[in-house]
This record gives structure tokens, sequence and C-alpha cells, in this order.
């Protein structure tokens, strides 16, 4: 089954996707909201795989974290651009 906050996220993205599609503005605060619900959906898959050293772990979550942080910043960048992001 899944999580409040993957089906949350998997929503979030979806609205995400539609709007882009049909070039409606996007309000940041949804945007940031995907982003943080993803990484905290990420750390916890991360926290379960029970194969994985301490040391292993927090890199793949600072890793991943670092790239959603960049994917956030030049998506919403380019929107800011296009003056399609409402701050």
């Amino acid at each position: 089954m899944l999580t409040l906050e993957k089906i949350l996220s998997d929503k979030a993205v979806a609205d995400l996707i539609q709007k882009e599609a049909l070039g409606e503005k996007i309000r940041k605060v949804d945007f940031d909201l995907m982003i943080e619900s993803r990484k905290l959906t990420h750390e916890k898959e991360i926290d379960a795989c029970t194969q994985l050293s301490d040391k292993q772990r927090r890199k793949l979550k600072d890793s991943f974290n670092k790239a959603a942080d960049n994917i956030k910043e030049y998506c919403q960048e380019r929107l800011r651009i296009n003056g399609r992001l409402i701050e």
C-alpha cells in the first residue's frame, strides 16, 4: 500500500505536469512542497535499506537532496523567466 506522502507527492507531480503542459502558472509553494515530499520519501526508502551502512545512507541522502534542490532551483528559475512562477 502507498504511503500518504507518496500519494500526495504523486498527485502534486501530476498536477504540476498538467499545468506545465497547459502553460499555466505554477505556485512556488506547490513546487517546493512536491520536492520536499519526494526528499522525505527518498530518505525513508534509504533508511529501509538494511544492507547499507550509515555512511552510505548519509551519502545517498545528501546526494539526492542536493540533486533535488538543484533541479528545483533550475525549474523555478525557468518558470520565473517565462513569467509562470507565482512567488
